[in-house]
């Protein structure tokens, strides 16, 4: 059973694991977009890089926090598993079917078919409270039952878009593969979009894309009058 949302398959986990991608990821980008600046360099054939440090600094952030990682061959990308799940950071290419032809690597399809870790002892966990459980059986109770159901671990697939200028958008869904090897996204949704640019000159006129605009009604004020010294 694939878990249709992120939210369903990190279960608890899913509101910390959340805002330390956002962390982490803006970090990065922020690396990137200044020494892409610089560089000076006319291309962003090195920026568009930086997927590879966007993998170690959540494997390590993670790592840091007790949770385990999972090493996909052939590629050797060591992807971080949070409650039974490979959180696969991912900065998507700028092009329109970036998203299915994700699996088109042997390593990122490998991905699909990794089987669960082994269990441990002591799970650790990213939501709120970050108090040790006083019940040890409950802990990772999601994971368990994804465990006893499925043969292959959930893929949490975290997009990230962006340019040298800014920082674009950070989504995260549930990758799923179809009988076509392309990949398919459930529960996909923003984590993180940059604010909206405050306009000093916006107004309470709405736009229109049809009809005719009305025209403003222009009244003379009482106190003007009509005479000529007006």
């Amino acid at each position: 059973m694939v878990p249709d949302s992120p939210a369903d398959a990190l279960g608890s986990d899913a509101p910390g694991l959340r805002d330390l991608l956002v962390e982490i990821v803006r970090a990065r980008h922020a690396l990137a977009a200044e020494a892409h600046l610089v560089s000076e360099s006319r291309y962003a054939l090195g920026f568009g890089s930086q997927w590879r440090d966007l993998q170690d600094d959540t494997r390590d952030a993670l790592k840091d926090r007790g949770f385990r990682s999972c090493n996909l061959a052939p590629g050797g990308h060591e992807i971080p598993v949070v409650n039974d799940c490979l959180v696969y950071v991912w900065r998507v290419p700028n092009s329109p079917n970036a998203v299915s032809e994700f699996a088109s690597s042997p390593t990122r399809r490998n991905g699909f078919t990794t089987a669960p870790l082994d269990p441990a002892l002591w799970e650790p966990s990213l939501s709120a409270a970050q108090e040790p459980t006083q019940d040890p059986p409950d802990a990772g109770e999601v994971g368990f039952v994804l465990r006893v159901v499925g043969d292959s671990m959930p893929v949490v697939l975290v997009m990230v878009e962006s340019t040298p200028r800014q920082l674009q958008s950070i989504e995260w869904a549930v990758a799923v593969l179809d009988g076509e090897g392309k990949v398919e996204l459930r529960g996909q949704e923003s984590i993180w979009e940059p604010e909206p640019v405050a306009d000093g000159n916006a107004s309470d006129v709405a736009s229109f894309d049809s009809g005719s605009p009305v025209e403003p009604k222009v009244e003379a004020r009482e106190q003007e009058g009509s005479g000529p010294d007006v």
